[in-house]
């Protein structure tokens, strides 16, 4: 039988709470995450405060987007390989509507955690290749050194988009786009 483990309890600053509406799971994630005052809950919170990089400021952005396009422009098919978790999920519905809005054919898997497990399942990946031309994948890929060059090997561009920690040596892919290979310091 599995045990929870409770977080410890914490003292919220009844100004803290104050100054996230009275909202107490916020202002408890704040207080956890070091913020114990309603003058850093403000900075925190204040989207003024935060410069979020740019898309082009990703490694291979450029490069992912010329691909696609050429895709696009020459109806070649695009297979979206996602996750089967919540951001997986989300990235992939979000990629595939957005592709399809601008006139992509697009085909898309999501793998079944319990046959297919995380990664690029190179047994599923196999039966899916047929007519398609460029593989991207969604939360996903960044270890996947066997599949990506499996699918390289049978003529695909592969375009990796994946959040997770990067591996020792990127796979062999077109495009590698990672928030973790921004450069230090970015916004």
């Amino acid at each position: 039988m599995k045990t929870w483990l409770e977080p410890p309890p914490i003292t919220v600053p009844e100004a803290l709470r104050a100054e996230v509406g009275g909202h107490d799971l916020v202002a408890a994630s704040l207080v956890r995450r070091g913020i114990t005052s309603a003058t850093a809950a403000r900075q925190f919170l204040d989207p003024a405060q935060y410069t979020p990089a740019s898309p082009d400021d990703l490694p291979d952005m450029d490069k992912a987007v010329h691909r696609l396009q050429q895709a696009i422009e020459e109806h070649e098919t695009i297979l979206v390989w996602g996750d089967f978790d919540v951001d997986g999920q989300t990235a992939t519905a979000l990629l595939v509507s957005g592709l399809r809005d601008l006139g992509a054919n697009v085909i898309y898997h999501i793998p079944n955690r319990f046959n297919e497990g995380h990664g690029i399942h190179l047994p599923t990946l196999k039966t899916l290749l047929s007519g398609v031309a460029v593989l991207l994948t969604c939360d996903t890929g960044i270890a996947a050194h066997e599949s990506v060059d499996y699918a390289r090997s049978q003529g695909l561009t592969v375009i990796i988009t994946d959040h997770h920690t990067l591996p020792e040596t990127l796979p062999n892919a077109h495009a590698v786009i990672n928030p973790m290979r921004l450069r230090k310091g970015h916004p």
